[in-house]
């Protein structure tokens, strides 16, 4: 079963998340920082994490590799960033497999492994856009009840069969939209279809 990190929030200055059994807690984040010491970093600053970076490819570290994967969501507190990454692929660790994680800095001094994430450059130019639903998602995927009519059973699965197009949810009622060229069609159809309390596009 494809299980997750969960975070904390962080309203302290080190988070849960780097104490869990998944990240060696902090003596294992601290080797795994030493066994990484020759990797060529590209350091993101805790100033450059905001909502635009949803939706664009990266690199980022779990369990001392150096992973890739898609940033879904950011947080920021009083004394801390927070960036999500969705893996391409789960990782495994111990008898559990990962299907994403938080990178985290410290505004103070910038601490944390957020300053190994990197953002990797877009092959293509991909459309993006946030969109909280007036329903949950689940309420939503009501509307496909009837398979053999729309050939999906959900509201993700409606979303990915538009060509380039990637469904990503990030809440109970909302969600990241990315698309090479159908974006306004999709964006089109939502608004006809479903009821919505804001986009968001960037």
């Amino acid at each position: 079963m494809i299980t997750a990190i969960q975070t904390a929030n962080c309203s302290a200055p080190l988070p849960k998340h780097l104490t869990s059994a998944a990240n060696g807690g902090m003596n294992g984040w601290r080797k795994k920082k030493r066994y990484n010491n020759n990797l060529k970093v590209t350091f993101m600053k805790t100033t450059e994490v905001n909502k635009r970076i949803i939706g664009r490819r990266c690199k980022c570290i779990f369990t001392g590799l150096l992973v890739t994967g898609i940033i879904e969501a950011v947080e920021e507190n009083e004394h801390s960033v927070q960036v999500k990454v969705r893996f391409d692929t789960p990782h495994q660790w111990g008898d559990e497999l990962y299907s994403y994680d938080w990178s985290f800095g410290r505004k103070i001094d910038g601490f944390g492994s957020l300053k190994y994430l990197e953002l990797l450059p877009d092959k293509t130019t991909f459309d993006a856009m946030i969109v909280t639903f007036g329903d949950p998602i689940g309420t939503l995927d009501g509307i496909f009840e009837d398979v053999k009519t729309w050939g999906v059973c959900s509201l993700k699965g409606w979303i990915d069969s538009y060509e380039s197009t990637r469904f990503t949810p990030i809440d109970v009622d909302k969600a990241v939209i990315t698309s090479e060229y159908n974006m306004e069609c999709v964006k089109e159809w939502l608004e006809h279809n479903t009821p919505i309390k804001d986009i968001i596009i960037g």
